[in-house]
């Protein structure tokens, strides 16, 4: 059958049309790596969020190759992949949509300020604001639980010893004794409708709100929970 050929061009052209438009929809729906990486660096800082975060600067790289995330929906649901909770490297992200998951690659690059021991610190030291200094730049060869608030460090008590230019970490510090194993404390029971004082001999070592063992002059051993005061309250009616 012959078609004139101003008809025949409509007709290729509508063809193409309804061909393309599929297409064109799969695209539109997925979003753009700029996108993608702006939500995923906003997923990343609320998993690492700390109250010392505001002044961490985190760099996302996605390394997975813009091809393979044009099957994504416009809207993917994000969660990173396991429990990794360090600041920088590679991690995982899902990228959920509907019944369909994918595994997206990014890298994250960290900028911040952190404390480090100006000079030596002994185990037992309680750590004063001159025994530390600020350190400012990349995160990434850093180890973990690095402390970035210095109000989080002073007045702490060091269970190992500090080096000079060492970050301070999180598992080298303990809060400082309240009470202190063979002091005797000022103890407070209450009960229903009475209250009782006496005085114990803590058995233990133990800071403000922590539980610590003591022994009555009558022998008996009792549990309290150490008070920001030093003394010990024990809830009678528990």
């Amino acid at each position: 059958m012959f078609f004139p050929r101003p008809l025949y061009t409509a007709a290729i052209s509508l063809l193409s049309l309804i061909f393309y438009l599929p297409a064109f929809d799969a695209i539109a729906a997925t979003p753009s790596v700029e996108t993608l990486k702006t939500h995923i660096t906003a997923l990343v800082n609320s998993h690492n969020e700390r109250s010392s975060d505001s002044a961490i600067t985190r760099t996302i790289k996605i390394l997975t190759p813009a091809e393979q995330l044009s099957s994504l929906c416009a809207t993917p649901e994000l969660s990173v992949a396991g429990n990794n909770r360090r600041l920088t490297g590679n991690k995982s992200i899902i990228a959920q949509c509907g019944n369909k998951r994918k595994f997206i690659q990014i890298s994250v690059q960290a900028q911040g300020t952190w404390w480090t021991a100006r000079h030596g610190i002994k185990p037992g030291s309680v750590i004063d604001a001159n025994d530390i200094e600020p350190r400012s730049g990349s995160l990434d060869r850093l180890p973990a639980g690095l402390i970035f608030d210095r109000e989080s460090i002073v007045g702490q008590t060091a269970t190992r010893t500090i080096n000079k230019g060492q970050p301070v970490v999180e598992n080298q510090l303990r809060k400082g004794w309240s009470v202190v194993s063979g002091q005797e404390v000022d103890v407070l029971a209450t009960g229903e409708g009475f209250q009782i004082r006496i005085k114990a001999k803590a058995l233990d070592s133990a800071a403000a709100g922590q539980p610590v063992r003591l022994s009555t002059r009558s022998g008996q051993i009792v549990t309290g929970t150490v008070t920001p005061d030093g003394k010990v309250h024990i809830n009678l009616k528990e």
